[in-house]
C-alpha cells in the first residue's frame, strides 16, 4: 500500500454527504436557507476554529436555526445569535430537519 496517498475520508476539510436511516442527506451549513433548522453532524474546520465553535455552543448534535443567509450565515444556537462566514459554514456538516 502506498504511504503517500490519504483516503478521502481522512483528508481534513473534506465534506462527504452522509445519509441517515431514513435516507435524508446531510449537507453543508452554507446550503441551508433562512428559516430552516438543522442538527450539526460534523465540524470539518481546523482544530482552532472547531474549538472556538464548541466553546460558543455549536457542537455535534446541536440544533441550529438559520436566521439569515444573505452575507454569510446568521444562526440561532441555543438562544444565542452567531454570525459565521461562508468559508466556515461550508465546512460544517448538518442534517436538515424536514
Amino acid at each position: 500500500m502506498a504511504t503517500d496517498t490519504v483516503p478521502l475520508f481522512a483528508q481534513p476539510n473534506t465534506v462527504r454527504p452522509a445519509a441517515d436511516a431514513a435516507g435524508m442527506r446531510a449537507c453543508c451549513l452554507a446550503a441551508c436557507a433562512a428559516g430552516s433548522r438543522a442538527t450539526v453532524v460534523r465540524l470539518g474546520c481546523d482544530d482552532s476554529d472547531a474549538c472556538r465553535l464548541r466553546a460558543l455552543g455549536l457542537n455535534e448534535g446541536t440544533t441550529v436555526a438559520v436566521v439569515d443567509d444573505r452575507h454569510g450565515t446568521l444562526l440561532d444556537v441555543r438562544g444565542t445569535r452567531l454570525a459565521l462566514g461562508t468559508a466556515l459554514t461550508e465546512r460544517i456538516t448538518v442534517q436538515p430537519h424536514v
